[in-house]
């Protein structure tokens, strides 16, 4: 019936597609071994940090963190998933090692989050293992309400999210549900948990570092040569800045009548007194200073506004997407890219000097 090179096994034990499939024991091995291979990458990226940090930054993120396993854990009931909080400990260390940052609990939660909301994109894998579990077997219409394995992954889901968020067995099994879906409730719920336990400075610095693009900086392709690319004190900096952490190094400001430097660095990017002015004023007061003569010269007047944390205006976006249009017109690209490519530029660029001015006052990388 079956071709010669089919094998066949008849031990319990068995590996399939990438997943373990057996008795507790050899499951959990399996798993060990697997995140015993993971780690081997994180020590190799800690070398890689030693000679270019951005690298290692988005290597962490691409291919050594959250992504290595989350296979693994679309095929893990939660009966197996204390590995993975093992894993995640390790990424937390390897973070911490490559980028000389010993990060507090609440900005590591941060960092967690993925770039919509505000996070460095290194997800919990022992967070989102849960979801992945879940939408495996939703998908696969392996969600029987009887099954036991479903059942406790969803009652882990639902103490992880907001009640209105919460799910049950018979809807998974009737709607198919994705992974995306289920991982974005889960942010949801903890951003939130952030912003309710956040003072203001950091309330208002969670919504900027969390709008639209603002993030985009984080998922540029680090380039040299392209000048897409951050020196180790300056990315060192950048990294303190967006998750809150003291940019101040206890320092006065130099240039500024000796200023007491503030923790996030809010003073240090709008002193007037050399590098690191301020954001571009709102659009509305341009438009004031420059519609009488844009009109007279027939001109029409665009502001381009935007955050320190790079969350640009209305009109500013505005403009970027006709551009965008009309670059993947000309470079037969999809017009996301196009997207994707001018906001990582110019928020990589506004990342950079936000990282210069804090330097320039006081911050000294370790």
């Amino acid at each position: 019936m079956f071709p010669p090179a089919v094998k066949f096994s008849h031990h319990p034990n068995l590996e399939i597609l990438g997943a373990p499939i057996g008795d507790y024991l050899y499951c959990s091995k399996f798993i060990a071994g697997k995140c015993a291979d993971a780690r081997k990458l994180l020590s190799s990226l800690v070398d890689v940090a030693a000679v270019d940090p951005h690298v290692a930054l988005s290597l962490l993120h691409l291919c050594g963190s959250y992504c290595r396993l989350v296979h693994l854990a679309r095929a893990t009931p939660s009966s197996l998933a204390g590995f993975f909080k093992l894993f995640d400990e390790e990424v937390r260390r390897c973070f911490s090692s490559c980028f000389s940052i010993d990060t507090t609990d609440t900005a590591w939660t941060q960092a967690q989050l993925s770039f919509g909301f505000g996070g460095l994109g290194l997800r919990s894998l022992s967070h989102h293992s849960c979801a992945a579990f879940i939408a495996s077997l939703s998908t696969s219409g392996c969600s029987n309400a009887d099954n036991v394995h479903p059942q406790q992954a969803i009652i882990q889901f639902n103490d992880q999210v907001s009640t209105s968020d919460a799910i049950t067995a018979e809807a998974v099994s009737s709607t198919p549900v994705t992974q995306r879906s289920l991982s974005k409730k889960l942010e949801c719920h903890l951003f939130n948990s952030l912003l309710g336990a956040s003072s203001m400075a950091d309330r208002a610095r969670l919504l900027s570092v969390s709008a639209s693009h603002a993030a985009s900086w984080l998922s540029v392709t680090p380039s040299l040569a392209l000048g897409l690319h951050l020196e180790p004190n300056e990315l060192h900096a950048s990294i303190r800045w967006w998750l809150g952490l003291d940019t101040s190094g206890g320092s006065l400001c130099p240039v500024c009548s000796q200023k007491a430097l503030d923790p996030l660095g809010h003073h240090a990017t709008t002193c007037t007194h050399g590098a690191g002015a301020a954001a571009v004023a709102a659009e509305s007061r341009k438009h004031v200073a420059n519609d009488p003569k844009c009109f007279e010269l027939g001109w029409t007047c665009v502001p381009l506004a935007v955050e320190t944390y790079g969350n640009w205006g209305v009109e500013a976006q505005e403009t970027f997407s006709r551009l965008a249009s009309l670059l993947a017109a000309s470079h037969s690209v999809s017009k996301s890219k196009a997207t994707a490519d001018i906001y990582g530029r110019l928020n990589l660029t506004l990342t950079r000097s936000v990282a210069r001015a804090i330097l320039a006052r006081g911050l000294r990388p370790k």
